[in-house]
Formats: C-alpha cells, structure tokens, sequence
C-alpha cells in the first residue's frame, strides 16, 4: 500500500496523509462491490501480499465446508434410519392388529392338538 501512497504523491502532488486517506476510501468502495469472501483480496493486492495466501484460506473454507456438510449429511442419515425404524416397528404392529382382527372376523383362534 505505501508503495501506492508514494506513487500518488508524486503523481497528483497530495501529502503523505492526503493520499494515505485517498488509498483507503478507493479501497473500502472497493470492498463494498465486491462479496464478502473477496474483501480480503483487495486487502492483500494493497498490501502487497500474493494470491497465495487467499488460496490457501479459500482452500481451508471450502474443507471447513465439506466437514460441515458431511456432518450434516450424517446426522440426517442418522435421523433417517430411525425415522424408518419406527415406521417399520408401526408397520409390523398394524399388521400385527389387521391380522388379529380378521382371525376374529372368522371366528377366531387357531385350533391347537
């Protein structure tokens, strides 16, 4: 950024302060059209700092992302086996009480020796 700030000095004749202050409102525009995961980017190429860095944190937000979704995706296949486990449980109950009821409907018990 100093490097910006001394090439504005020289080349539009403001203070050190006037173009220390002019860097940071192009900058902060900047920042407010773009994405929030982008900012930082504008805070590394004033700075001075290489895309690598960005990378790496992108990197690290789409693995933090991934384990997210895995554990949620978990957790779901969890809730779903239970979820089915009741229902098979309720499934075998009523069939259970449909089949006593039709025994019932045509007289009854089984005959045992």
């Amino acid at each position: 950024m100093q490097e910006l700030i001394n090439k504005i000095m020289s080349e539009v004749g403001l203070s050190a302060e006037q173009a220390q202050k002019t860097v940071e409102t192009v900058m902060t525009f900047v920042k407010t059209k773009l994405p929030a995961a982008l900012s930082g980017n504008i805070d590394a190429m004033f700075s001075g700092v290489h895309g690598e860095v960005k990378q790496d944190s992108y990197k690290e937000k789409a693995e933090d992302f991934a384990e997210a979704t895995k554990e949620k995706l978990e957790d779901f296949a969890e809730q779903a086996k239970e979820k089915l486990s009741d229902a098979a449980e309720k499934a075998e109950d009523f069939a259970e009480q449909a089949k006593d009821k039709i025994k019932g409907m045509f007289g009854g018990s089984e005959k045992k020796d």
